[in-house]
Order: C-alpha cells, then sequence, then structure tokens
C-alpha cells in the first residue's frame, strides 16, 4: 500500500468529519493543554497586532479589485465551528516557523490536537484546533480571531477554493455562468 495515499486518506478523512460532524471532536489525550503565556500578554498582544491584520485584510480586497481570483465566496457562515476542529498548519521547521508557533499556541489559542504531522499538499502538517470554540460552535473571541480564521474560506488566485461541506459558504465560478457551486 502507499504510504502517500494513507496520508492523504487520513486528511480527506478528516476534512470530511469536519464538514459534516454536529459536535466537537474530544480534547486530545491528556486534555487541551494549558498556554502557559499569562492572560495579561496574550491579549494586549493581540490588540496591538489587530491593526496590522486590518490593514492586511484591506491590502487583499484591494488586491482583489484590481485582479479578480476565479472564484468568488457567496454564503455566510453557519456557526457550526467546524472549520475550528481540524486546522492544518505547516510543520514549523527553522527559527522564523517556530516563532510563528509559538504565537499560533500561546497568542492565538490552538493547540496540538495529534502529536504526529500528516502530509497534505507535499507538504508536512501539524493538525491543531481552537481552545476558543463555544460548545454551540461560535467563537468565544471573534472580534479578535486571528488572521487565519479571518480569510477562511481560502479562495486563491492560483488553487482551488478550499471550502468544508456545510460550512454555510460556496464558491461560484466568474467567468462561467453555467457551472455549479463549489460547496
Amino acid at each position: 500500500m502507499n504510504p502517500h495515499h494513507d496520508r492523504w486518506e487520513m486528511v480527506d478523512q478528516l476534512t470530511e468529519i469536519a464538514g459534516t460532524s454536529k459536535q466537537q471532536p474530544p480534547p486530545p489525550p491528556g486534555g487541551i493543554p494549558k498556554q502557559w503565556l499569562p492572560g495579561w500578554i496574550r491579549w494586549p498582544l493581540r490588540l496591538i497586532v489587530l491593526p496590522f491584520v486590518w490593514l492586511d485584510l484591506t491590502s487583499q480586497w484591494i488586491a482583489r479589485k484590481i485582479i479578480r481570483p476565479p472564484f468568488r465566496k457567496e454564503g455566510r457562515c453557519l456557526q457550526r465551528g467546524n472549520c475550528c476542529y481540524y486546522i492544518l498548519f505547516p510543520e514549523p521547521k527553522g527559527f522564523v516557523a517556530r516563532l510563528f508557533f509559538f504565537w499560533f499556541v500561546q497568542v492565538d489559542g490552538f493547540f496540538l490536537r495529534n502529536a504526529k504531522s500528516v502530509e497534505y499538499e507535499g507538504k508536512k502538517m501539524v493538525v491543531m484546533g481552537c481552545r476558543y470554540l463555544k460548545k454551540d460552535g461560535r467563537c468565544a473571541h471573534y472580534r479578535l480571531r486571528p488572521m487565519l480564521c479571518r480569510q477562511w474560506p481560502l479562495i486563491e488566485y492560483f488553487n482551488y477554493p478550499r471550502i468544508l461541506k456545510g460550512c454555510g459558504y460556496r464558491a461560484i465560478p466568474i467567468n462561467q455562468k453555467n457551472q455549479d457551486p463549489i460547496k
């Protein structure tokens, strides 16, 4: 059996589970680890970074007006939290990548859901979850959510859209009016 096929199958299973699940998956063995960076440091850091997040989002919006991506996003978030159950991050290698990973875990509030990395689109990824997800699927810190969460679902210029089944969004091809939307 091809080991790459097994890895792809695992990622496909994760996205299928995340897209169709009606309840949160169980926490990792040993529970969700505590953040060791105190809240009185985490929250001011997030507030300081927030204007830069808005600036980045505004520049992306302007870029999309100038150079249109091949798909447009329609629909709305159903606030089920399924996109927060299994989040794939590149495996941290090198100093800068570890700094980003530290930020994601200690400041943004993500946690390792699975100790083993998976391969996705030819890259080693770690599977994370969000600690700020409420039981009803809504975000407890929606206004200060990370950039990753603000950009979901991903509608990119040179890639196929990434949308979970049942999330409420769909991608509509811009140039072809008679095609079915991607859900």
